[in-house]
């Protein structure tokens, strides 16, 4: 298990970003693998989301055209 702990001191906010900064700098390759999972997990539920709208779109349309056709029956 891996702990995290942050701690911000600093006098004023440009020396905590000025930090944050060269934290980033050091583990330029750890920030780009992580960036890359969260894109794709980010791609993947906007598909996701874009499979379930389009399956209720055609739903839709299904159930209308069979009650519409039950009606003509009628």
């Amino acid at each position: 298990m891996v702990k995290i702990e942050i701690k911000i001191e600093g006098e004023d906010i440009d020396e905590i970003v000025r930090e944050f900064g060269k934290i980033l700098e050091s583990n330029r390759e750890e920030i780009r693998k992580l960036l890359h999972l969260l894109a794709d997990e980010a791609i993947n539920v906007i598909e996701d989301r874009k499979i379930i709208d389009k399956g209720a779109e055609i739903y839709i349309k299904l159930n209308r055209a069979i009650n519409w056709k039950y009606k003509q029956q009628k």
